[in-house]
């Protein structure tokens, strides 16, 4: 038997454990119902709240189990809080640290185990909520994602009988007129719970603008500078969506973690909503750069039940004096900068201006217009020529939304597509511009022009929400176009959002002959082990690998590995973003099929797409083998 070894925290630990007053205590109901729950949820005969303290894991609560406690040298629990990941032993008599547990070899006879990590609000352990059965079982991704979202239910319970006894003991002593070092230990500890968040064990927005306000006397009367930078982590909702929210905490988490890194002394961290978080920073080093060297070290990948999340961030900063000279005026700030990089495409790091404050009053007012500029027909299709790229010729077109309108011109999609998904009328706009592309491919055969393919974006809302076999099926027969040339592009994510109904509609699609394609990929969350599940002819890859694959190596060697995976799994590949010969004649040496960017064509309107035609591509994209 493997005997857990102590971690290297286990003096910190077993203080946070201490400062909770739960180890030792008696069973109480309100944890009773969450383990009854677990139990009853996960249809396991056990569910307990384990605290691991020194010698032994003491039982909180426990369904399904006559002991209170056992020693730790033979608990499952002491092993599952060496690791961050939840702990799975599916038959724990084929698991070489459990084989000869006298729990297993003799009663209870366990031998299934999942456990997942309870945290205290300083992120140490404090043990786990877990179940056992007396057979062999799996736990699968929805089952576990279960357990997570019970274990954040203890963690909750925990901090705030932990904050009702801090106060308790504060008012006891207030009324015994106790010492003052006692008054302060006991309020210090009532101020910690209240200024601090229960996941990451950061300051709270209460903390931050307390640390602002008391810093700012200090920055006037010495004439330094300090920047406050508001972090969003950027589709944060597709990673909840995807994986669950214990993915989203293991993200939250790791980003914490990435940004303490890189701090300062003097520095602070704090998180201020579900997916923000904000950095108080001396100005010692200019802010955008210093900002860059912290979000790069974010922007990595996490792994989490054997899934690969990557994670990026759009950044918003406010300096001090100069954007303002209190706490409120400089986070009000940074968030209007943040919240401007988003709006702006995201993965961006933007400076205050004071033209963003006019941000928020635009877009409600685009969003009132966006009603109405379809009917108006403000509203139109352009097409993006696709090019062939061993033989330089036309491979099809894709067809692009944009909005004219009659005050501002030309609205960037950026911008106006994320109005369009957040109210719904994505779904209408997304329907219109299939119906357009399929009637324009209709109208260039009526032309006499040679058919050619042309595809056209998804959104999660249409794809899901709206019948879009059907909706695709109309199309086609009314127009009497060929199936195969229409393509449907799809995210990764939405292939993700709810993958048992996405892969029967994706087969419906595909049975009616249409090309499916997925669409950035690289910037979500599908390996090509789910891909294969997919009925799918395409991937495209996202530009912003074909932005750095001439500069960097690393960039390079992902495109050539996407693309040689790809080919592997019969799909062909395109790449988007392609401005120069240079990326072009890169692109061709790992073997992609199709490219599209400005070094061939900016997006087209119809009649230009045709002169386009007409005019011969090939001559416009740079020969194989030359740069131009």
């Amino acid at each position: 038997m493997m005997t857990p070894p102590i971690p290297a925290d286990e003096a910190r630990r077993l203080a946070a454990l201490h400062a909770t007053s739960l180890f030792g205590t008696g069973p109480e109901e309100a944890f009773d119902r969450i383990t009854r729950m677990t139990a009853k949820l996960l249809k396991v005969p056990t569910a307990l709240i384990s605290l691991v303290g020194s010698e032994m894991q003491w039982f909180k609560s426990r369904c399904g189990f006559p002991a209170q406690y056992t020693s730790r040298e033979i608990s499952f629990c002491g092993h599952a809080i060496l690791t961050d990941e939840p702990m799975v032993i599916a038959d724990a008599a084929s698991d070489p640290r459990f084989a000869d547990n006298p729990i297993v070899t003799g009663a209870p006879y366990i031998r299934f185990y999942a456990g997942v990590q309870l945290y205290s609000v300083e992120r140490a352990k404090l043990g786990t909520l877990c179940i056992l059965d007396q057979k062999p079982r799996q736990l699968d991704a929805a089952e576990l994602d279960e357990l997570h979202d019970l274990a954040r239910m203890v963690e909750e319970l925990i901090y705030h009988r932990q904050l009702a006894l801090a106060a308790q003991q504060l008012h006891a002593q207030l009324q015994q007129n106790a010492s003052g070092s006692q008054l302060a230990a006991a309020a210090g500890q009532v101020q910690f719970l209240l200024t601090h968040d229960t996941l990451t064990g950061l300051s709270n927005r209460h903390a931050l603008m307390d640390a602002i306000r008391d810093n700012a006397a200090a920055w006037r009367r010495r004439g330094t500078a300090a920047v406050v930078a508001c972090l969003n982590v950027d589709r944060f909702k597709h990673i909840n969506d995807a994986f669950g929210h214990a993915a989203g905490d293991e993200a939250l988490v790791a980003i914490t973690r990435s940004l303490q890194a890189g701090l300062g002394e003097s520095e602070m961290l704090a998180r201020t909503g579900g997916d923000e978080f904000v950095l108080l920073l001396d100005a010692s080093v200019a802010p955008a750069l210093r900002l860059r060297q912290l979000v790069e070290e974010v922007n990595r990948s996490v792994f989490y039940a054997g899934n690969e999340i990557s994670i990026g961030c759009s950044i918003g900063f406010a300096c001090f004096p100069q954007d303002g000279e209190d706490a409120d005026t400089l986070l009000s700030n940074a968030v209007s900068a943040m919240r401007h990089a988003k709006s702006t495409g995201g993965a961006r790091i933007v400076h205050f201006a004071p033209d963003q404050r006019s941000a928020p009053g635009r877009r409600l007012a685009l969003e009132h217009q966006l009603h109405r500029a379809l009917e108006r027909e403000e509203l139109f299709v352009q097409y993006q020529p696709k090019i062939d790229l061993q033989s330089g010729t036309l491979a099809g077109f894709e067809a692009l939304l944009r909005w004219r309108h009659p005050e501002h011109g030309i609205i960037a999609p950026e911008e106006f597509v994320p109005i369009a998904e957040e109210t719904g009328l994505i779904v209408p706009i997304g329907d219109w511009i299939a119906r357009t592309a399929v009637a324009q491919i209709a109208a260039w055969r009526a032309a006499g022009l040679p058919s050619i393919p042309v595809s056209v974006n998804l959104s999660a809302r249409q794809f899901l929400q709206g019948d879009v076999v059907l909706l695709v099926e109309e199309l086609l027969a009314q127009a009497d176009v060929a199936p195969h040339l229409l393509e449907l592009e799809l995210t990764e994510s939405l292939s993700m959002a709810d993958p048992e109904r996405s892969l029967a509609i994706m087969h419906r699609l595909r049975a009616l002959g249409v090309t499916l394609s997925i669409d950035d990929f690289g910037t979500g969350y599908s390996s090509f082990g789910y891909l294969k599940r997919l009925p799918i002819d395409k991937l495209k890859i996202d530009k912003s690998f074909i932005h750095d694959m001439v500069h960097s190596t690393d960039a390079n060697a992902i495109v050539q590995a996407i693309v040689a995976m790809a080919h592997h799994m019969q799909l062909r590949v395109v790449a988007e973003g392609v401005e120069s010969a240079a990326q072009a004649m890169a692109l061709r040496e790992t073997g992609c099929d199709q490219a599209q960017g400005y070094f061939y064509a900016r997006p087209l309107d119809a009649a230009a797409a045709i002169a386009y035609r007409a005019s011969g591509p090939a001559l416009q994209a740079a020969p194989a083998g030359s740069v131009r």
